[in-house]
């Protein structure tokens, strides 16, 4: 529940600075390479959440940053205010570096034991797009239930649902 709460807060944060800097959503990625950087609750579903939204953007035909650069960005001071939910520094880093940078925080709740003794996982992924320009290209939050044998199972494939989303929002 204090997850959920966080995320809440987090995704009214990023909704809110994208009002006011960008005023429109509805915009597709630019034609450059990106770089997708997440920030979660553990590492397993950091991971998972940068390779979802990677390899689906790949599917659709974007081009990714060459994994040297995507390490020397992640090393970057301003990286680290980035993933924290620093709008301008997620503007900087899109700038300073060339690429469209996705940076995604990642909330997952505590799946929970539903009526047919299964797992129902609960996520959110607060998402902003910052263009090379410089500007905000999108932000939003997405969620995802799902239901699995484990709560991990449920957990990751909440995750997946919640990533899926947020690649359509971002490429339609």
């Amino acid at each position: 529940m204090k997850y959920l709460r966080m995320s809440v807060i987090l995704a009214a944060t990023f909704c809110a600075a994208f009002l006011f800097l960008a005023g429109n959503s509805e915009a597709s990625l630019p034609n450059n390479s990106f770089a997708v950087m997440a920030n979660g609750p553990s590492a397993q579903h950091t991971k998972s959440t940068e390779a979802i939204i990677t390899r689906q953007l790949l599917a659709k035909g974007y081009k990714v940053v060459d994994p040297k650069k995507l390490e020397a960005i992640k090393r970057d001071r301003i990286a680290r205010l980035a993933l924290a939910g620093d709008v301008d520094a997620i503007l900087k880093l899109s700038s300073g570096h060339g690429a469209t940078m996705i940076v995604v925080q990642v909330e997952a709740g505590e799946p929970v034991v539903n009526e047919f003794k299964l797992y129902t996982g609960t996520s959110s992924l607060a998402v902003i797009v910052g263009a090379p320009n410089g500007s905000m290209i999108y932000a939003d939050t997405t969620m995802g239930k799902q239901v699995g044998y484990t709560k991990d199972e449920a957990a990751q494939k909440s995750i997946e649902a919640a990533a899926s989303r947020a690649v359509s929002g971002m490429t339609e």
